[in-house]
């Protein structure tokens, strides 16, 4: 689970932002906080609000540039590629500096990384003890003129092996090497960090081309075909969500291909409905837009529900009823659903689910003149009582981080 995220530099967080996820032991909570074992508390949900343009899909970016930079940057990019991070346009030349704070399988862990587009500045992986209850260091990377300069204080991994890794590669970083090693110390890691589901990338939000989603239906489709253990879960939800569906199925159906016409199988997803006496099928890319990014969100949902991790979502109310935010909020909050305590972290424009949340999981973002970008959580704001009406108050301004339009 996450606990803190940090960004400093980053896209347009000019100054240290903190994103805490945690919270005292003695605080009023309900079923969406874990006890950890540091003896706090951890939300299983948060929600980050504010005007558009302020900050908040940046916020996100950096968790999916730090679950890209951890997990695959050794494979994925080319030895001589940049790597895809962005300061802050009138950064001056400064590095970014980004943290996580995680726990997982019975350990924690600290992850900080300092970095430009060219190479890796720093890296330290530190582990917290139980026992002193502070955290050591197990791997620390810095930059050298001839290669990269590792050390360990205790025995960790084998250092012979990462040198020889990245001896050329100052764009990967030092746990991605390891998971090419094949070590279980990194895969230990990585299992703390859990599973990551995000429709965040580089530039934003994902969105599909020619304004439909046909295809990123037919991908997930492909996921749940593969994975037919969550068929039963997927009908259910479409089903309670009211949307006339009786039942949910997959199809293997011949289709021509965009570019060559040569006729090919791709799954795709069917609904049936029952009109009285009579029952009818569709295809699901024929079904409204709300329909279609519900049953993308439980794609990306569903495996981190059942594996444990995080789901990041920006914009989660795109295409949606208010009302079945709701829903998708009681999946992450409900053990019976989410037995790992799997965490959702998004972004929302319909402000009455503030309501749905408590102060210590509502983030606000805003930009100043200047455009750079500062977050706080509702709980830091002083005099928030935490049973008044949250989103009469954001509307009344009194959080601040509301739209401004001029009228003109």
């Amino acid at each position: 689970m996450l606990r803190q995220l940090t960004l400093e530099n980053f896209c347009s967080f000019r100054e240290r932002g903190d994103l805490t996820l945690t919270t005292g032991a003695k605080t009023p909570t309900d079923d969406s906080f874990v006890e950890s074992r540091c003896g706090d508390k951890i939300t299983v949900l948060c929600g980050v609000f504010g005007a558009n343009a302020s900050g908040k899909t940046n916020l996100l970016k950096a968790l999916a540039f730090l679950n890209f930079f951890i997990r695959h940057s050794y494979r994925n990019l080319k030895p001589d590629a940049p790597i895809p991070v962005d300061p802050f346009i009138d950064g001056d030349g400064k590095p970014v500096k980004l943290s996580v704070e995680f726990e997982g399988q019975g350990r924690l862990y600290r992850y900080e990384l300092t970095l430009t587009a060219a190479a890796v500045v720093e890296e330290r992986l530190q582990q917290r003890s139980d026992d002193t209850r502070s955290f050591r260091t197990l791997l620390l990377r810095k930059a050298g003129k001839r290669g990269p300069l590792l050390s360990q204080p205790e025995d960790f991994t084998d250092l012979d092996a990462l040198r020889a890794l990245l001896k050329d590669r100052p764009n990967a970083s030092v746990l991605s090497a390891g998971l090419v090693t094949g070590r279980p110390e990194f895969n230990k890691v990585l299992a703390s960090f859990g599973r990551f589901e995000t429709n965040v990338d580089r530039f934003g939000k994902a969105e599909i081309v020619q304004g439909n989603r046909a295809s990123e239906v037919i991908d997930c489709a492909r996921y749940f075909q593969e994975n037919p253990h969550f068929k039963d879960d997927v009908e259910d939800r479409l089903k309670r969500a009211d949307l006339g569906i009786d039942a949910f199925f997959i199809r293997d159906v011949e289709v021509p291909d965009a570019e060559t016409g040569k006729m090919h199988t791709v799954p795709i997803p069917f609904v049936a409905h029952q009109s009285g006496k009579r029952r009818f099928e569709l295809p699901l890319t024929h079904e409204s837009s709300g329909t279609k990014r519900l049953f993308v969100l439980l794609g990306a949902f569903l495996p981190v529900l059942t594996e444990g991790g995080m789901a990041v979502i920006d914009e989660m109310e795109s295409d949606l009823h208010p009302h079945l935010i709701p829903l998708l909020l009681d999946l992450f909050v409900d053990a019976a659903t989410n037995p790992k305590r799997a965490q959702l972290l998004f972004t929302c424009h319909h402000v009455e689910i503030l309501n749905q949340l408590s102060k210590e999981q509502i983030v606000l973002v805003q930009k100043d003149a200047d455009c750079v970008s500062s977050l706080r959580r509702l709980v830091d704001l002083k005099g928030v009582k935490r049973e008044e009406n949250f989103f009469a108050n954001y509307n009344a301004g009194r959080y601040e981080a509301v739209p401004s339009p001029s009228l003109f």
